[in-house]
């Protein structure tokens, strides 16, 4: 665990918080598509709406969110040197903003020139992201930080992950232009799995080994966890992709085995996470800490839930675990962490350009209030039960849920860029002497 933070190779503020004000507005855009769509958009996980909200929530808003943490924390927490960080981040944004709303389109629309241009456009972005990633880490092997190996190993894992994510997407969309003699629905559920299981998941546990003890002031994790559980959890996901029904060598004793071992490893980190937060110096929680609880709670629920579905095929139970993991826990995760990270930000780039002892930069605390967090926190914690009542299509479920995901992000979104505007402001006031 690498407590010291290095800000010599800091990139600009707009490198990151750019990916962090577009999170929630593509979430805003999410609620829209299901508020205009109706009931029969949740008639299962394979209807185009969802389908569009899916990619909406994994591209627009965890990519979008994890991308622009990576730029930030690899060179401040891991002493990584990102080449070109606010051109790089620049450029992703862009290729990997629009290729997300375009796809989004083509799933609505089923658009085979939009399903091209969507692929050409993330492909892209992300190619671009994956490689300058690795060439900051093999760039920075003789200078990482000693203490972070576990959360290094992470990022490499996750970024691996990434990768395979991007390789069966653009098979998923050759497959669907030119129907080939392959699974969709088989593929279609190993792209899940990297995507959720291997990129957000893995990048998830790892990042909170750092930021948990960093940012909560709780216990460092336990050093035989933090070596052993993601390494286990990345060859879980080789084994299930090895033994699945597109390579022909699907066993279903085995593809349970692997099932309940995924949820296991989960579980055990959602304990000791649990056991920390439980244990932190600060006796009285704050938003971050109330946004950690609500993902670990939605992570437990996804756990059960993905056993349930070894035994019951419904759609509602593969609706209601899509909402739990990627709203309630990675969602619910990231906008905890963003309420941590964007004021810390503000923070630190004022003061680089305020004179010293003038005072004009305010306090953290003030940068953005607890209270205007905490309201959003309750809207949130109201969002998901009202999602996973839609999903089961009980009445006024549909258009309630897409109404409360539409004012939480709306409120996150105006919280994050109310920050960020102090900032701006101080910056037009003091140009003259920055």
């Amino acid at each position: 665990m690498q407590r010291a933070l290095t800000f010599d190779s800091m990139p600009g503020l707009m490198a990151p918080v750019r990916f962090f004000l577009a999170a929630p507005l593509f979430a805003m855009l999410a609620a829209l598509v299901l508020l205009f769509s109706g009931p029969d958009a949740w008639s299962s996980r394979w209807s185009p709406v969802i389908l569009s909200v899916t990619h909406l929530f994994t591209l627009g808003i965890l990519t979008m969110s994890m991308a622009g943490s990576l730029i930030q924390l690899l060179p401040v927490a891991f002493r990584i040197q990102i080449p070109w960080p606010d051109l790089l981040g620049l450029i992703v944004f862009l290729l990997l903003g629009t290729g997300t709303l375009i796809l989004a389109g083509a799933f609505l629309t089923l658009s085979n020139p939009l399903f091209i241009m969507a692929a050409t456009l993330l492909g892209s972005g992300l190619a671009i992201f994956i490689f300058t990633l690795n060439l900051g880490f093999w760039l920075s092997r003789k200078q990482q930080a000693e203490k972070a190996r576990a959360s290094i190993l992470a990022i490499r894992y996750s970024v691996a992950s990434l990768t395979i994510t991007v390789m069966l997407g653009f098979t998923l969309v050759y497959a669907f232009i030119h129907p080939l003699n392959l699974s969709l629905v088989a593929l279609t559920n190993l792209h899940a799995l990297w995507g959720l299981a291997g990129w957000v998941t893995i990048l998830l546990m790892g990042i909170s080994f750092q930021v948990i003890p960093l940012f909560q002031v709780t216990e460092i994790y336990p050093a035989r966890m933090t070596q052993r559980l993601l390494p286990v959890l990345f060859v879980v996901l080789l084994l299930w992709t090895v033994f699945s029904e597109w390579f022909g060598l699907h066993a279903d004793m085995l593809q349970t085995i692997l099932v309940f071992m995924l949820a296991l490893l989960a579980i055990i980190f959602t304990i000791q996470t649990g056991i920390l937060l439980k244990g932190r110096k600060r006796p009285e929680p704050d938003v971050t800490t109330q946004f950690w609880r609500l993902s670990l709670a939605s992570l437990f629920g996804s756990c059960i839930l993905l056993a349930l579905l070894q035994q019951f095929s419904l759609p509602q139970l593969e609706l209601s675990l899509g909402i739990l993991f990627i709203l309630g826990c990675a969602y619910s995760a990231i906008n905890g962490m963003l309420y941590k990270i964007v004021p810390f930000l503000v923070l630190l780039h004022s003061q680089e350009i305020v004179p010293f002892r003038s005072g004009a930069v305010p306090k953290i605390k003030d940068i953005l209030p607890e209270a205007r967090a905490m309201r959003q926190f309750w809207v949130q914690l109201l969002t998901v039960p009202a999602m996973l009542a839609a999903a089961w299509q009980i009445p006024g479920f549909v258009t309630l849920a897409a109404l409360l995901l539409l004012i939480s992000a709306g409120m996150l979104f105006f919280n994050l860029l109310g920050a960020v505007s102090i900032y701006r402001r101080l910056a037009k006031q003091y140009k003259k002497t920055a």
